[in-house]
């Protein structure tokens, strides 16, 4: 497979920050586990492991920007 190099050419890349676009972030997370997963570099009881964490910290995320 030829190697081949992306280059971005449009506007200026948005800053995601984790107030604004914790779903989004949330879901990258899980992708990327899943990922991880598929290529066997992860069992699937880690996977499970991990993306209990990540939807634990989520929740508390959350519960934390309800509260300011």
């Amino acid at each position: 497979m030829k190697h081949r190099e992306f280059i971005y050419v449009g506007g200026p890349v948005p800053e995601l920050n984790e107030r604004e676009h914790a779903a989004f972030l949330m879901n990258y997370q899980r992708s990327i586990l899943l990922s991880l997963e598929k290529r066997n570099l992860l069992t699937t009881s880690q996977r499970e492991r991990c993306l209990l964490e990540l939807e634990k910290q989520y929740r508390l995320d959350q519960k934390k920007q309800r509260q300011a």
